[in-house]
């Protein structure tokens, strides 16, 4: 990466995650709308989302900015904010307490800044490039380590959004397979070791930039299924390749250990083209 460092104070930052975090809980109850891709939005998403795009905005003038509502605007190559407003609609338009506004920022393919706040649950997560992970919960602050786990054991947890199942075959990997509705959620449970493992695919950017950095900082990496280093490719397009993030020697036992399932949605071609092994 080039020479970098944030044009403000993380203190800053999580002023603006706080105001976001107050608006979404302002608006629980908002009506859901299908959306084209056949995914929910609420007033909420688009409210939250305007509000980041504007106060961020003054926080870093200049710096692009990619949102779940809004798509991009500036720059893909500068420092961009990545932002999904409310990362498990579903679940926030349900009642279902497991949601997360995501704000990351992300800059030469990196993560360099993240802030995810569980508004039901009271919490507000932070990382930034070189300063470490961060939870803040009840007026107390606490540093985020990982740790590798092996050998894994049948009830440790690893989590998978909702087409993991379907396309990963966990038959040789001890776990218990979970999904919480919402990716940044999932992320945030592993950067504090409430699971050992996550598991993405058909993710975006904005899913997922701000839980990476928190991750990273904590002691995670993230590579894709085929042993490739994870990138951020700032589009609005999903990564179709399975994305595995987790403590170092944890990710290498999953590396070697999950294969793709024969089934319509993974091409066996491209499977062998990329070197992931099938059952």
């Amino acid at each position: 990466m080039p020479d970098f460092s944030l044009p403000f104070s993380p203190d800053d930052a999580l002023v603006i995650a706080r105001e976001a975090n107050a608006l979404a809980l302002s608006m629980k109850g908002a009506r859901p709308e299908l959306k084209g891709d056949d995914t929910i939005v609420t007033e909420a998403d688009r409210a939250v989302e305007r509000l980041l795009r504007a106060r961020l905005g003054d926080l870093a003038p200049g710096w692009s900015f990619l949102g779940e509502e809004t798509g991009l605007s500036g720059d893909p190559n500068a420092p961009t904010w990545v932002i999904d407003p409310i990362d498990g609609t579903t679940n926030f338009a349900r009642g279902i307490p497991l949601w997360c506004v995501s704000i990351g920022a992300v800059y030469a393919g990196e993560p360099v800044f993240g802030a995810l706040a569980v508004p039901e649950l009271g919490e507000l997560y932070w990382a930034a490039k070189g300063q470490g992970a961060w939870k803040i919960k009840d007026g107390q602050t606490r540093r985020l380590r990982v740790h590798d786990s092996l050998p894994l054991a049948q009830e440790d947890p690893i989590a998978g959004n909702t087409t993991v199942d379907r396309i990963i075959n966990f038959a040789d990997v001890p776990n218990r397979l979970r999904n919480f509705g919402s990716l940044a959620y999932h992320l945030v449970l592993l950067a504090q070791g409430g699971i050992v493992a996550n598991v993405a695919h058909y993710h975006k950017l904005y899913d997922v930039a701000a839980g990476l950095c928190l991750c990273f900082e904590a002691g995670c990496e993230a590579r894709y299924l085929d042993g490739k280093q994870w990138q951020a490719n700032v589009s609005t397009e999903s990564e179709t390749t399975p994305m595995i993030c987790a403590p170092p020697q944890t990710l290498e036992y999953l590396l070697q250990n999950l294969k793709l399932k024969a089934v319509p949605e993974v091409s066996e071609a491209d499977a062998q083209n990329k070197g992931i092994p099938m059952v």
